[in-house]
């Protein structure tokens, strides 16, 4: 014991070199030194901004829970839509067998919608009013009004062979 009371810290330190243990750590430590200070500088940077990344943890966090309360409106539209789905899905079923959603309906329907809104606002903007029968008949002049109730009436009579 008297022996390591005389020795000195490099005495003690050089019988610690000694143990092949320590010097293979000390050697993996030596190979790896690059490594090491850049995981120490990256840990210095995380300790540093500790304060900054939970803050910004505990916002995103408050944002996912003002999220996952905002979706508490579909539960009621869920359910609904879960008990109605057999009838949605014979209804789905049914508009596909009909026709409906054809590409000649789809491209028809397309071009009526279209015709819809530029006619109302044409008869917005110009006050578009037939007072009588001369005025309407005077409008059949008009080769887009003819031939729009042309359409019109090919449609009735296709109608009125269906029904």
């Amino acid at each position: 014991m008297s022996d390591l009371l005389s020795s000195t810290p490099s005495d003690a330190l050089r019988s610690r070199l000694d143990d092949p243990q320590v010097a293979a750590a000390l050697g993996l430590i030596l190979d790896n030194a690059d490594t090491l200070a850049l995981g120490l500088v990256a840990l210095d940077g995380l300790l540093r901004r500790a304060d900054t990344i939970s803050g910004n943890i505990e916002s995103s966090l408050k944002d996912v829970k003002v999220v996952a309360d905002s979706f508490s409106y579909l539960a009621g539209p869920t359910k609904r839509l879960t008990q109605e789905a057999p009838q949605i899905a014979d209804a789905a079923e049914a508009l596909l067998e009909s026709g409906m959603l054809s590409r000649e309906v789809v491209n028809l329907l397309g071009r009526l919608a279209q015709a819809l809104v530029e006619g109302a606002g044409q008869a917005q903007a110009r006050r578009t009013s037939v007072n009588g029968v001369l005025p309407a008949i005077r409008a059949l002049r008009d080769p887009d009004v003819a031939r729009g109730l042309g359409f019109l009436i090919e449609v009735s009579r296709a109608l009125g062979k269906a029904i």
